[in-house]
């Protein structure tokens, strides 16, 4: 998962690099790839005063929080980001899912999954991840007949995931337990 998380910044890093920035986005956006998260989200927490580089300070500030661990603020920061009107990517989706498992709500953190998994640019292996994790997800809130629709559709385009192939036997154990 580290390398893909890694992948996905990369690609999202890349996206400030694509949009013209400024001072702040650009120390943070360094600071990210160094590994000093801490120090990523001051620069993008100063970022945020600037107006014009909202979404982006966002989006940085959400990357610099999920690396933390520290998912409710991640959260925070990535529906920001989506609200100002920062470029809603597949990479976005999903690391805005995982903050959402990682704190809890798992019924957002499915519809994250869907969302980022539909979008234009979503490679395999990303629509590999945010498929079994919607699975997972859907089971943690409870959703067991989703759950299992979801695995069934998941093991007809990856039907050697022996992980997906045992996580659809237990699912059928519980339906009528919603």
């Amino acid at each position: 998962m580290k390398k893909r998380v890694g992948m996905i910044m990369a690609a999202c890093l890349l996206s400030f690099t694509m949009t013209g920035c400024a001072t702040q986005i650009d120390k943070g956006k360094s600071l990210l790839e160094e590994g000093n998260y801490e120090q990523a989200a001051e620069a993008f927490e100063k970022a945020l005063k600037d107006s014009d580089m909202e979404q982006e300070a966002y989006r940085g500030l959400g990357i610099s929080y999920y690396e933390l661990e520290q998912y409710d603020k991640a959260v925070s920061a990535f529906e920001s980001a989506l609200e100002k009107g920062a470029e809603a990517t597949p990479e976005l989706y999903n690391l805005l899912g995982i903050s959402y498992m990682q704190s809890g709500q798992y019924e957002k953190a499915a519809d994250s999954f869907e969302t980022g998994s539909q979008m234009e640019g979503a490679g395999d292996d990303l629509k590999k991840e945010m498929a079994y994790n919607q699975i997972f997800s859907l089971e943690k809130a409870g959703k067991y007949t989703e759950a299992r629709e979801k695995a069934d559709a998941y093991l007809q385009t990856w039907p050697d995931d022996e992980d997906v192939k045992k996580e659809a036997e237990f699912l059928e154990t519980q339906a009528g337990n919603e």
